[in-house]
């Protein structure tokens, strides 16, 4: 045959092969007799319905079907009305296979044509063997003294039985590596912390901690195609976070920036957990954390490291985070002024006081009139201890008189009541909530913020404390 033909026929078939790629499986549930089956599939912190399938009433099983390949990852059948659910995994190619099962014990399956499937299921017919032994000799431990029982013989079975599971589970994992299934079980491997011997016991368990954190992931394949479509990661991702963290932003901006650079050949999943933690920080659930919003918009947002956000929302998320900068704790307040009723200018930086208490408030604001008895207290206890409060309108333009005529209604004369017909501090820090109080030190920097007025007197407190106990330490 012609050479170039030959060639021409081998480049068709190999483009046949690849386009007739498709999804056909086959799912037999005995004894199940509703004629809807919801397929999903696990997706980080949620379960996606992927199809609803209706078996023919002529037909035995469900077929669920497509022209192009799924999305590689643990999969779920779930059966209507009491939505009880089998597991499946979809490897990335070889989308065509059966799995069966019997409605009255789901947790029996069977998979033909599918060696993901029928590696999984080994293993979970694995597991389930030895369960009855687990649960046996937790049964005979709690029961030893009453049955009198050796405990450490119990214990020994335990360990024996934990240690034959393990080496059966590194033995498929090493086996088969690139199997979902492995990475489902390699994902789940014990930190192996070694033995720490130095140092004091709080010393040890600091080290033996620090350890745990640092190796928590290695058995984590952040890159595998599937892993987005596991019921694992986002359990990880999140008992990282809460767990092996301090809940202060400057730790939790380290957390997320250690967990994004795992992701570095898998764009879905660091899309998703990008806008995951984008989303969760925009709440601001806790003081502080708009700090973390704006690393994260900083970093990846505005730096073009978010390439699927379109450019209207992008602007609108970066404008976002620039406008919360000027207000982040740390950071000194802008340089702004106010003015009392007369005129008079106040500049906030040039106030003299060991700690400044700002409180921004609005005339027809519900909160405010609430806050305020709280926040008068405050100022008639704390003044003499050097703690200035100064009183900041929101108003302006034509509803700038009502910031002078409501003073009297909200008890606030007591006050160093400022404000600007023009509002031109809105122009260096955007408060668009109130009330808001800010607490600067001597320096004008933000050491809290967005605090409740009845809290001020026990934060102020802790903030000298803290203070006076810094100032014995240099002394010593």
């Amino acid at each position: 045959m012609n050479r170039f033909y030959t060639l021409l026929l081998l480049t068709f078939f190999a483009f046949t092969s690849v386009t007739a790629q498709k999804v056909d499986i086959e799912i037999n549930i005995d004894n199940y007799m509703n004629d809807t089956l919801i397929v999903g599939n696990y997706y980080a912190d949620r379960q996606l319905v992927k199809d609803t399938l209706i078996r023919k009433s002529n037909e035995k099983s469900f077929r669920l079907e497509a022209d192009s390949l799924f999305e590689s990852g643990v999969y779920i059948a779930i059966t209507i009305p009491d939505h009880q659910f089998s597991q499946f995994i979809i490897p990335e190619d070889d989308q065509e296979f059966e799995i069966k099962m019997d409605y009255t014990n789901l947790s029996e399956l069977k998979s033909s044509g599918s060696d993901e499937n029928k590696l999984f299921y080994d293993y979970l017919r694995y597991l389930n063997k030895r369960r009855p032994e687990n649960i046996r000799l937790q049964k005979e431990l709690i029961d030893a003294d009453s049955l009198g029982i050796d405990v450490a013989k119990i214990n020994e079975q335990i360990d024996v039985l934990d240690l034959e599971i393990l080496e059966y589970q590194e033995k498929l994992v090493t086996d088969q590596p690139t199997t979902i299934t492995a990475a489902l079980i390699a994902a789940n491997f014990q930190v192996d912390i070694p033995k720490i011997t130095e140092g004091t016991p709080a010393e040890i368990q600091a080290k033996r901690f620090r350890y745990y954190r640092e190796h928590y992931f290695d058995n984590v394949n952040f890159n595998f195609p599937a892993i987005i479509r596991t019921p694992f990661l986002h359990d990880r991702i999140e008992y990282y976070m809460q767990k092996l963290n301090a809940p202060l932003p400057d730790s939790t901006i380290i957390a997320i920036d250690y967990i994004l650079s795992k992701f570095t050949d898998n764009e879905e999943a660091l899309k998703f957990y990008t806008s995951y933690f984008l989303n969760q920080y925009a709440q601001m659930k806790m003081v502080g954390q708009d700090a973390i919003y704006v690393h994260i918009v900083d970093k990846y947002y505005a730096n073009g490291k978010a390439p699927w956000v379109k450019a209207e929302t992008l602007a609108k998320i970066v404008d976002n985070a620039n406008k919360l900068k000027p207000l982040l704790i740390g950071n000194t307040i802008p340089d702004v002024t106010t003015y009392e009723k007369d005129g008079t200018a106040i500049k906030i930086r040039d106030i003299e006081a060991d700690y400044t208490v700002l409180v921004f408030w609005a005339p027809n604001c519900g909160h405010c009139k609430k806050a305020m008895p709280n926040v008068v207290k405050f100022n008639d206890e704390y003044l003499a201890k050097g703690v200035k409060t100064v009183s900041i309108c929101t108003k302006g333009g034509e509803k700038f008189k009502g910031c002078w005529d409501s003073l009297e209604d909200k008890d606030m004369l007591r006050l160093h009541n400022t404000g600007d017909e023009f509002i031109r501090f809105q122009r260096k820090m955007f408060v668009t909530k109130t009330p808001k109080i800010i607490v600067l030190d001597k320096n004008k920097e933000i050491i809290i913020k967005d605090i409740p007025a009845d809290k001020l007197s026990q934060v102020i407190d802790e903030i000298i404390r803290l203070e006076d106990a810094e100032k014995e330490i240099i002394e010593e």
